[in-house]
């Protein structure tokens, strides 16, 4: 589940990688029925189908379901002379399926996902040669599955913090940018708190840069617990991180934010042998009209600076 999951694959968009894969198990195994099912913790799910206009069933009636079982192709030539599959809602009732064929899709990892198959209404035989081109079209989609994941993750490397693993200053923007439109749209307030780590040049120097990339991730972790949900928390650059705060019913709920954040980061880090107490300086800043992401991200960095001074 944790290896289909990753793959962000479920419940999406017909693509043509897909849609040609199940063409040519239908063509070569002349089935009228073929489909690339992904098996979910309780349902399989088609992304592609010839012959169909959905495949979505119950975990426990699924051929698929078995399939990822095995190591090779698995075949049913006539689901109403066995005992397992006769009673299988896909089975009975007119149009029912007669023949199932199936190869599991198997990642690089070593986990089954789903399943290249191929289905008729009739009973029928699978020939080693139509057996092989399931194998090989298995392997196929196996492999733009991983390039699939290699993307996604590529694509989220490319917009994330590698210290950190926030969000970092492209998708900051992007978020802001976002959530300065819905405004528009919706008219709820959106705030900024941009944080600065108060000391963070004294805890490198005295503990080393290992100890403040510790720091840093503590921090950063614990803003994330506190923030609420749609709130985005961001490394700007540095030791500056920034929460964009969307849908503010009041524009005093920002202080509250700030507050939850102080009180989170202000706890004792383990650093080997010593105890480092983070402190942040918050600056706030509301959204006005015609205020772009740097406007505001601008404000709040003022207002951060004067608090920095006001506690020096």
């Amino acid at each position: 589940m944790a290896s289909l999951r990753e793959l962000a694959i479920l419940d999406t968009a017909p693509e043509q990688i897909y849609d040609d894969v199940v063409a040519l198990a239908s063509a070569i195994c002349r089935a009228p029925i073929a489909v690339i099912n992904f098996i979910d913790d309780d349902r399989q799910w088609g992304k592609a189908l010839v012959g169909l206009e959905s495949s979505e069933a119950a975990r426990e009636d699924s051929f698929c379901a078995r399939t990822i079982m095995q190591d090779d192709v698995f075949v049913v030539p006539d689901t109403l002379a066995d005992p397992a599959w006769a009673d299988n809602p896909m089975v009975v009732g007119e149009g029912g399926l007669r023949f199932y064929a199936g190869a599991p899709i198997v990642g690089e990892d070593g986990h089954a996902v789903g399943s290249v198959c191929v289905a008729d209404q009739v009973p029928r035989a699978l020939g080693e040669r139509e057996r092989e081109a399931l194998r090989i079209l298995a392997r196929q989609t196996a492999a733009h599955l991983e390039l699939r994941r290699t993307s996604s993750e590529l694509q989220r490397l490319a917009v994330h913090d590698p210290l950190t693993g926030l969000p970092n200053r492209t998708l900051l923007f992007d978020r802001l940018g976002q959530a300065l439109a819905q405004r528009e749209r919706t008219g709820a307030h959106v705030g900024v708190l941009f944080c600065d780590l108060d000391g963070f040049k004294s805890i490198n120097d005295r503990y080393g840069h290992d100890a403040g990339d510790a720091v840093l991730r503590a921090v950063a972790d614990r803003m994330e617990v506190v923030a609420r949900v749609g709130d985005t928390v961001a490394r700007l650059a540095g030791d500056e991180l920034v929460v964009v705060c969307p849908g503010l019913t009041d524009p005093a709920d920002l202080e509250l934010v700030a507050a939850r954040m102080r009180s989170a980061v202000a706890a004792p880090v383990a650093l080997g042998g010593a105890l480092a107490t983070p402190r942040i300086s918050i600056g706030s800043a509301i959204a006005r009209d015609r205020d772009d992401a740097e406007t505001l991200l601008r404000r709040a960095d003022g207002a951060m600076y004067q608090a920095k001074r006001a506690t020096a």
